[in-house]
């Protein structure tokens, strides 16, 4: 049987190299070791008088409780990113830290990555609760935990999606500039294009919101369906998800007006929107920029000569992912 500081030391390294936020795996490896301040916990040290779960006010909150066995949670983890915990019900019967070393043996650096954003989404969740009396909805968990868990360089779709990477930029009393580049699962360019609101100049979410707009205008005149819309925009990105799960169909500013606006466009579609690290989305930076230049335009199979730089340097980054799994 391995050593506990041989196990120790290969979870450490599991969590690490999973693809997620610093301050995810740094939670996610306190959690591993029962760091966390969780009211078993703080009952022992005599801080409080109570070990009662805050979220589901029934179990016992340990750490495996907090983060796995709590009803409140176990909806989270069936519904967040798309990652299938098989026989939760069974796993929750172990601990934590046992759930976390069977996580590191069989799972992918991706998925070890979603599990570390979970961990801590689901951590804010309940600080939420407990210090501000606020109950997050299970969208807003999940749309956090997306938020720590996003792509840092630029990956193709699965086939037969395609990817329509875009963004704004604002200059104040100029206008605001629009970007927008379609790619396949090969990689390979579609069309690019850049547009200028002239003399028009807005909130950088609601800019944001006005590009995906235009942007699916443009895949519609393109013919495509089943687009993958990329931003770098946070602020859209939670709204999108917020509205998602929203009962009433009722919007109070501009922004969210928006937001709806877009929504009903891809509607049956096949089309969705996903959140990207600012390094993933430079083609599209570099063509709102150039949209102060070229104002109305349009590129089949290419893209200007200025973004083509930002251009390879994605495509250097595809051969690289390749060759690693060669």
């Amino acid at each position: 049987m391995a050593s506990s500081s041989v196990i120790n030391s290969k979870v450490w390294k599991g969590i690490w190299r999973a693809e997620a936020s610093p301050k995810c795996k740094s939670f996610a490896w306190r959690a591993y070791m029962e760091e966390l301040p969780v009211k078993t916990f703080l009952l022992e040290k005599g801080v409080i008088e109570d070990k009662l779960c805050p979220c589901c006010g029934e179990g016992e909150e340990d750490t495996t409780h907090a983060l796995l066995a709590c009803e409140e949670v176990k909806r989270i983890w069936f519904v967040a990113l798309d990652l299938k915990v098989e026989s939760l019900s069974a796993a929750t019967k172990c601990s934590l830290s046992q759930w976390i070393e069977e996580c590191v043996s069989t799972l992918d650096k991706k998925e070890m990555g979603m599990v570390c954003a979970i961990m801590w989404a689901i951590w804010h969740r309940r600080n939420a609760l407990v210090f501000t009396e606020k109950k997050l909805d299970y969208a807003h968990v999940i749309a956090k935990a997306r938020s720590m868990f996003v792509p840092v360089e630029w990956q193709p779709p699965s086939h037969p999606n395609v990817k329509a990477n875009f963004a704004a930029a604002v200059r104040d009393n100029v206008g605001t500039g629009m970007g927008v580049i379609f790619r396949n699962s090969l990689g390979s360019t579609i069309a690019s294009g850049t547009s200028l609101l002239a003399q028009e100049c807005f909130e950088s979410q609601i800019a944001e919101t006005l590009c995906m707009s235009w942007a699916i205008e443009q895949s519609g005149e393109l013919g495509l369906s089943d687009v993958i819309f990329e931003t770098d925009c946070q602020r859209l990105y939670r709204k999108w998800n917020q509205e998602s799960s929203s009962s009433s169909s009722a919007y109070t500013t501009y922004f969210e007006s928006l937001v709806e606006d877009c929504k009903f466009m891809i509607e049956g579609t096949g089309s969705s929107l996903a959140l990207v690290r600012p390094s993933a989305n430079k083609v599209a930076q570099c063509l709102a920029t150039l949209a102060f230049d070229y104002g109305e335009r349009g590129w089949i199979e290419e893209v200007p000569q200025e973004a083509s730089l930002y251009l390879q340097a994605d495509d250097n980054a595809i051969a690289d992912i390749v060759a690693a799994h060669q």
